[in-house]
């Protein structure tokens, strides 16, 4: 960001859901794109290159980390197509592909809008998409799916206009896994589930990995909205330094937050319960894994490659598409988990995918 450029004057004047008309503008008549605008092209995941604006870097964030068959065949068109025949998986579950003019974005957000993937809200200040377990409904030792509440998560803040002009950014994370998952980063705010001393599945709320109580899963939409909107109206916007939801709370106080908190909730916050480790260790990733649905396993494989060329994303796809698996997910530390693979195939699907470049260590 150039030190020149002031954000919540930049926010103000137009929010990051009205840029896509801009973008189409500059790719359709190739105007050098004011800093400003650059900078607002970020929260698109559209990133200059080089001073002449000749190329560009597009990031596009997946979803709880999905990509279909369908959605990797399109990636490798778009990396034939548009780019450079490359792209990476990155640590932040967000898939890039450089070297990108301006003039082909119009076409590449309508491949990626018939696949139902998009780059909106890549950064920017607002609530970006929610984190968590890669293996959520396949894992054993899972206490709780979170998928469907993962999604509602997303369905409900990504995109919408109330939250799209935070302070800064608001990253939540949600795990069916008492101790929560592994991101690579702490969360500003976490949901684990956990077995309090009744056998009932409640969730702990952490802020910034400190516990302030437990609610019900039902409760977890109302109360990701209240944090966000405290955050929004009371967080710094006049120093980008002191912006950040950390420094807000420790500007704030804890305790004073929660009693906000609890003061705009219908409900209190749950405490004291007694919390039970579960009997059922995690299960490693990377491998073949015994999956919760009967009959299928999942393999947790490393990129073996820096980048993925369109020649090997096409052999995974063949590959895929012969042991009829569908779907796969990137985890946070751009290892990638095959979740719907046959068991009587497992081993042998492995060892293909060993020679592709995807290594599941076994």
């Amino acid at each position: 960001m150039s030190s020149n450029i002031n954000l919540e004057k930049l926010k103000k004047e137009k929010s990051n859901i009205d840029i896509l008309g801009d973008i189409y503008f500059y790719a359709v008549f190739s105007e050098l794109i004011p800093a400003e605008d650059l900078e607002r092209f970020k929260w698109y995941g559209i990133y200059a290159q080089d001073e002449e604006q000749k190329l560009f870097t597009l990031r596009i964030p997946l979803t709880l980390g999905e990509l279909n068959i369908e959605q990797l065949k399109a990636l490798s068109l778009i990396s034939k197509k548009f780019s450079d025949d490359n792209f990476n998986f990155s640590k932040e579950q967000k898939v890039e592909f450089k070297n990108i003019k301006i003039s082909s974005f119009p076409d590449i957000f309508n491949i990626l809008k018939d696949i139902g993937l998009n780059s909106f809200f890549e950064t920017g200040h607002t609530i970006r998409r929610v984190l968590t377990c890669p293996v959520n409904g396949v894992d054993p030792s899972q206490i709780f799916d979170v998928e469907d509440i993962a999604k509602k998560l997303n369905e409900t803040f990504v995109g919408n206009r109330n939250f799209s002009n935070l302070p800064n950014k608001l990253q939540i994370a949600i795990s069916g896994y008492e101790e929560g998952c592994d991101v690579g980063f702490l969360p500003d705010v976490s949901f684990n589930a956990i077995s309090n001393s009744k056998d009932k599945i409640v969730f702990s709320i952490n802020i910034l990995g400190k516990n302030i109580g437990f609610i019900n899963s039902s409760q977890i939409i109302n109360t990701t909205r209240a944090i966000a909107n405290i955050y929004k109206d009371y967080g710094n916007r006049d120093d980008i330094k002191k912006s950040t939801f950390e420094y807000f709370i420790k500007d704030l106080g804890l305790n004073s937050f929660c009693d906000i908190l609890e003061s705009m909730c219908d409900y209190k916050l749950q405490s004291n319960n007694k919390i039970e480790k579960s009997s059922n260790p995690r299960k490693p990733r990377l491998g073949i894994n015994e999956s919760t649905i009967k009959d299928f396993s999942f393999i947790g494989c490393k990129i073996e490659h820096k980048s993925l060329s369109s020649k090997i994303i096409d052999e995974l796809v063949k590959l895929l598409e012969t042991f009829g698996a569908k779907r796969a997910k990137i985890t946070h530390k751009s290892n990638i988990i095959f979740l719907d693979v046959p068991t009587k195939d497992a081993s042998i699907l492995a060892k293909e995918l060993e020679k592709i470049g995807f290594k599941s260590n076994i």
